[in-house]
């Protein structure tokens, strides 16, 4: 199920001045830091605004989602309740809380706030998603499945609902229903393994076996990165006898997870079979590492050793066996055997006379064992006990432009549900590189990051700190922000009394540009470049922040279009054009006065990509690494 938790709301309103920023001002760079994920930097400027004003509901709601973010859902539920409090009609106000109290696990309040929201936004599928998801908490699986089917029927396009459809209807044991539903996922769209995968494991239950493994075979073809997939196939090809087919599931099996215990097991049993018992013997002992508590495995390991002569070990594996289980026959006569291969003959007697009282004895030793285990069970029922299964973890922080309704569902911790995971990622470009004072530097790569104007620039200790390029840039402490705006101040008095110098406008746009507000970066270096029109790194840093507020802007946009906020209305094609445009100027000028300057080229390239010219982008790439023939990220 993708869940989603997108707060960034776009519901300003106009708003009076506040010192030297307007209150809208300062959240819209609060907005564009929580979009670049500097939550510490946006927590500052929205604080301001909270200053400024304190009766604005927006504002607590943008801090609810830096809070969230940074781990402090207590204060975030606060904030959604102020921003409640102020106005009880913004449903993204009560869809917020519901998230922080679902993570706080006050599931019922959870439920409460999102059937809130939804009062105001019926149709919304993430309100939907997320109130699903917390019935299923509360196994009120009925309201689960009737939220899904409503996100069925409002998205058709988007059949992943589907899955989680069949998924629910699973935990309400409708096996029939649930078959049905993966069946028309894979109808409609049949190029995702984990509808066969999930078909498969339905069909294995009702014991079709010809069918579930025709569903494996689909979804092992669509590439499936699911150990468990190839871990059922295994089972169902071992028990046609295509031992070679098997072995091969379970290879695949352990190169996906090599901590897949069966795969271990269930191979260990096919070599056996084979007699293959060294390879056998090395699958039982893997199978142990990952669970020495399996006394099955424990007695198979047992009687390898003793096949192949290694009687201590067969001894020492026995020996485990018969401490959990001291009236198993097997384990007595095994043990006794291997006493006996050892010399040990008055060890080896004693285990065969055990053995031998406990046949002719059956019913005494029968309640004996069953005391012996009632007992352990009251030992063990007074300790904590883990499974040991890792639950999947979900990030409902999804960027909203990296987002689609063809993204897998993710496993919840619930075997029923098929064992279905998997990891999609996209394939990006890395960042942008950028000039910055902090910078993480990098043992693996080994682009050239030194370039000689740079050099020469921080020489003359004309700025504030040492400029550095990179695409790797540090997140600001609490610190680090309050320095940087008290540095800010300074500047601006050096400038007051030396309007003239161009140095002064581009430290303080470097400056400006660390606390993420880019617009009076912008400003300032636009009069940078007045002053010094042939002013490389001017142009570099501009071409960077234009383009960073174009695209925070159209993400803005976005959410807004998403939630029907402000009518949802979307960046002007034609605007958005003249923008890149401008940035692109700027690369250009920067190749012009500098055409050694490998990033530019790089930066482009990047730009280039995401507007789907790769034609370009590639010769732009190309001539980076002419440049620099250890650029890492251009390659």
């Amino acid at each position: 199920m993708k869940k989603v938790l997108i707060i960034s709301v776009c519901l300003f309103c106009q708003i009076i001045a506040f010192a030297q920023f307007e209150t809208d001002s300062l959240l819209s760079i609060g907005q564009r830091a929580i979009n670049s994920q500097d939550y510490v930097i946006a927590m500052h400027y929205i604080n301001q605004a909270i200053n400024a004003k304190p009766n604005i509901p927006v504002s607590y709601l943008l801090r609810a989602e830096a809070k969230i973010n940074l781990g402090d859902f207590q204060g975030a539920d606060e904030d959604c309740s102020k921003a409640i409090a102020l106005n009880p009609f913004i449903p993204y106000a009560y869809y917020a809380r519901g998230y922080v109290r679902q993570k706080l696990n006050f599931v019922p309040e959870a439920i409460k706030d999102f059937t809130e929201a939804l009062k105001y936004s019926p149709n919304n599928k993430y309100f939907l998603i997320l109130r699903a998801e917390s019935y299923e908490k509360v196994k009120d699986y009925a309201a689960a499945s009737s939220d899904i089917e409503l996100c069925v029927k409002l998205n058709p396009k988007e059949y992943n609902f589907l899955y989680d459809l069949g998924r629910i209807q699973l935990e309400l044991k409708d096996t029939v229903a649930a078959e049905k539903t993966y069946t028309r996922f894979i109808q409609t769209d049949s190029t995702k393994y984990y509808s066969w995968s999930a078909r498969a494991m339905l069909r294995m239950l009702k014991d079709d076996k010809d069918g579930a493994l025709n569903d494996y075979n689909q979804a092992i073809k669509r590439k499936s990165t699911y150990a468990g997939d190839y871990i059922n196939r295994g089972i169902l090809n071992n028990e046609r006898k295509n031992y070679k087919q098997a072995l091969l599931d379970y290879d695949n099996a352990i190169k996906l997870d090599k901590n897949e215990f069966l795969g271990y097991y269930n191979r260990g049993m096919i070599r056996v079979t084979l007699g293959d018992n060294n390879r056998a013997l090395g699958d039982f002992t893997s199978a142990l590492r990952l669970d020495s508590t399996n006394m099955e495995v424990r007695w198979k390991k047992a009687l390898l050793e003793l096949t192949l002569k290694n009687y201590k070990n067969s001894v020492a594996d026995y020996k485990i066996v018969l401490a959990k289980y001291p009236f198993f026959i097997p384990a007595l006569q095994g043990i006794a055997e291997a006493e006996d291969a050892l010399g040990n003959v008055k060890s080896a007697f004693k285990y065969r006379q055990l053995a031998s009282n406990i046949e002719s004895n059956k019913e005494f030793y029968k309640q004996k064992s069953k005391a012996t285990i009632l007992a352990t069970n009251k030992m063990a029922a007074g300790q904590k006990i883990t499974t040991g299964k890792n639950t999947a973890l979900f990030n409902r922080f999804d960027n909203l432009n990296t987002q689609d309704s063809d993204s897998s569902p993710q496993e919840n911790d619930n075997s029923i549900r098929g064992n279905v995971q998997d990891t999609y990622t996209d394939v990006i470009n890395e960042r942008n590189f950028v000039l910055t004072y902090y910078a993480k530097n990098s043992e693996i790569r080994r682009t050239n990051v030194y370039y000689p104007l740079i050099e020469q620039y921080n020489d003359k200790k004309l700025i504030s700190s040492v400029l550095k390029i990179t695409n790797n840039e540090l997140a600001l402490t609490n610190e680090l922000v309050n320095s940087h705006f008290n540095l800010i101040v300074d500047i601006s008095k050096r400038i007051a009394d030396d309007v003239n110098n161009p140095d002064l406008y581009f430290n303080r746009a470097i400056e400006f540009t660390l606390v993420l507000n880019q617009k009076s970066a912008i400003d300032d270096l636009n009069k940078t470049l007045e002053l010094r029109p042939n002013f490389m790194l001017a142009y570099f840093c501009r071409a960077d922040l234009r383009y960073r507020l174009d695209e925070s802007n159209k993400l803005n946009a976005k959410v807004d279009q998403v939630y029907k906020i402000n009518n949802g209305k979307l960046p002007n094609d034609s605007q958005y054009r003249f923008d890149l445009e401008m940035v692109m100027n700027d690369l250009d000028k920067v190749i012009e006065l500098c055409p050694d300057f490998s990033f530019a080229y790089y930066n482009k390239a990047n730009i280039l990509c995401s507007q789907k010219d790769f034609k370009t982008a590639l010769s732009n790439y190309t001539k980076a690494i002419e440049i620099d023939h250890d650029f890492a990220e251009a390659y």
